[in-house]
């Protein structure tokens, strides 16, 4: 903090300032020095009352989604000799190093820990954000050709004229944790709509010069607190970010229509039947699709939850983490998941693997999706049964469809006697 310090050091020994002029200056860098730390001190109180706020919206929706996920692991296990994907720390391919399973780094599925799926190995020197920019002495900025709209013309408490507190849009792009875009609705009473809003946001060309896209990802806030409800992109020139622009689906071929294990793991807003497919208390979500062009996209949120603050009802919602992205991939990948059961089993027998991938249609899967079960045996990886194991280890392979579709691996369910 020195270099910010207005106050000189002064060498007097006995006497102080000899001159009034000296002592003028002195009083007038004090005064200077305690208003900046004044002023610091007002700036990081600003930003303690914004984190705890968003710890404390965080936590209480993320509370639930805990107790929500244990039902659902101990429904699955509960339902047979089921073993799925429960933690990142199952991903053992390390343990095979040096070994005839070993995976080189440039074949290693991509798993990504925020959004929790694995995909084929991404090409870093040939993909690039949409959104994101950044230059080496100021690190990440935002472009001059930022542009995002809000359409609040729902039913609902998110209407014209109501009060509403929100921090800049363009947070929603930035890297930094704490920042982030927000949208409180401040209302008398509860709603029962609940606040809606429609917002739009342009993917630019003016630095990559394309508008190829194969990847939308965004952090919904509060997490696990906000229902997505639909996901569209259009690829007119120079949209305007309104109706007239010509929205398509991201999930316009309908995938995994009417499945309901499928939301949340395809773009909302494209099944026959409206709303069916809306992800509710949303957490982050990532599609990765066929390389189609995409000038700009809009994103429906829905709140219809809120908190109670100095008598009003305030409804909040936002995002985070935005970004449409081109990613380059390797047209083949493989890594290697640990199962073990958790009531202390011993694995006699695999009778069925059954991967779940939700951006390939169903017939596709198999030209998308192999695998090789390796057991131990007397300190020995092998491919041949021992006939009783504690655990199994299950080598995945992808490979990129046809038409450059990445499949994305969200869940592996084995069955076993």
């Amino acid at each position: 903090m020195s270099e910010f310090l207005n106050t000189k050091k002064r060498n007097y020994k006995y006497n102080g300032p000899v001159n009034s002029a000296d002592y003028n200056d002195r009083i007038e860098e004090n005064y200077k020095d305690l208003v900046y730390l004044y002023n610091r001190a007002a700036d990081i109180d600003s930003k303690l009352a914004d984190s705890f706020e968003k710890v404390l919206k965080d936590q209480k929706f993320l509370s639930a989604a805990l107790v929500d996920m244990e039902d659902r692991v101990r429904a699955l296990e509960a339902s047979g000799n089921k073993i799925s994907i429960h933690s990142f720390s199952q991903l053992d391919y390390a343990n095979f190093v040096n070994t005839s399973f070993s995976i080189s780094s440039t074949e290693l599925l991509h798993f990504d820990p925020i959004y929790n799926v694995i995909t084929l190995p991404i090409v870093s020197s040939g993909s690039y954000s949409k959104l994101k920019f950044g230059n080496q002495s100021s690190g990440q900025v935002v472009p001059k050709f930022f542009k995002a709209k809000i359409d609040n013309s729902y039913t609902g408490a998110d209407a014209p004229g109501v009060t509403v507190n929100s921090t800049p849009i363009y947070n929603c792009i930035l890297d930094d944790p704490s920042k982030v875009w927000k949208r409180n609705i401040v209302v008398d009473s509860s709603v029962t709509t609940g606040a809606q809003m429609l917002a739009y946001f342009k993917v630019p060309t003016e630095s990559t010069g394309s508008y190829k896209t194969n990847e939308v990802k965004l952090n919904p806030y509060p997490a696990y607190g906000v229902d997505i409800v639909s996901i569209e992109y259009t690829t007119k020139s120079n949209p305007s970010l309104d109706d007239s622009d010509g929205w398509t689906p991201l999930n316009d071929t309908r995938m995994y229509n009417n499945v309901s294990e499928a939301i949340g793991r395809v773009p909302p807003g494209g099944w026959d039947t409206t709303g069916a497919d809306k992800v509710v208390n949303s957490g982050p979500l990532s599609f990765h699709f066929a390389d189609i062009d995409v000038s700009a996209i809009r994103v429906r949120f829905a709140q219809r939850n809120y908190f109670n603050e100095m008598g009003n009802n305030v409804y909040t919602y936002g995002l985070s983490d935005l970004d449409v992205r081109y990613n380059k991939h390797m047209p083949q990948g493989k890594t290697i998941i640990k199962f073990t059961p958790s009531n202390g089993d011993v694995i006699s027998s695999i009778t069925n693997i059954t991967p779940k991938i939700y951006n390939v249609p169903l017939n596709l899967i198999s030209s998308c999706f192999s695998y090789r079960i390796i057991y131990e045996d007397g300190g020995v990886y092998t491919l041949s049964n021992p006939g009783a194991s504690n655990s199994v280890w299950i080598e995945v392979t992808l490979d990129q469809l046809d038409d450059k579709t990445p499949p994305v691996l969200s869940d592996l369910v084995i069955e076993y006697t």
